[in-house]
């Protein structure tokens, strides 16, 4: 997935008034608490624009953010990755296909004064196939992250658009949000599954 530094952007101090869905916190080696955050989540799903019965369609409004507390907490590095669990029961021929885009993806990049910065179409289309067995099965697969520093920041999607073709029967999808340090700590939080 492209990364937010390819655009170059960076996260600082902003803050979001959101609802927290979820989140989860570790403390690192130099004693900072880290907290993946997930906020505003809603997940729409839609029947397919394609018609066909092996194929989920969705989109995803929400935001994924990180926070960070204790010593030093504005010198911390890390990366930040935005994606989704995928559970199904069965496929067929043994493979997946999972395609999304970003008509609207809002990146905080500091105080009020700066606000929400809006980037259409960053990502205008990416996929990917995968090998995943005839099921039942669990998928992980990563959409969107990048480079993140400071004490506070997040990704803000709106109207992120995905699809997943090839499977058969109930569908389920669970987003998280994981937090990696440039020492390698790693933090995930996940969210409630939605089915498709």
């Amino acid at each position: 997935m492209a990364s937010i530094v390819a655009a170059g952007l960076a996260f600082g101090n902003g803050s979001a008034a959101a609802a927290v869905d979820n989140s989860s916190s570790i403390v690192d080696r130099a004693q900072r608490t880290v907290e993946a955050i997930q906020a505003d989540t809603t997940i729409d799903s839609v029947p397919p624009l394609d018609s066909n019965p092996l194929t989920r369609e969705w989109f995803h409004n929400g935001s994924a953010g990180f926070k960070v507390s204790g010593p030093d907490a504005k010198d911390w590095k890390g990366h930040i990755t935005f994606g989704y669990q995928v559970g199904y029961p069965a496929t067929v021929g043994g493979k997946i296909k999972f395609e999304y885009s970003t008509p609207g993806l809002g990146v905080d990049l500091g105080g009020a004064d700066i606000g929400v910065l809006k980037i259409d179409s960053l990502i205008p289309k990416a996929g990917v196939q995968l090998e995943a067995g005839f099921g039942p099965g669990i998928q992980t697969i990563e959409c969107a992250g990048g480079d993140v520093s400071g004490t506070e920041g997040f990704i803000r999607l709106s109207g992120f658009h995905a699809t997943i073709t090839g499977v058969l029967g109930q569908t389920n999808i669970r987003p998280f949000v994981k937090l990696v340090s440039a020492d390698g700590d790693t933090v995930i939080t996940y969210g409630k599954p939605w089915t498709l």
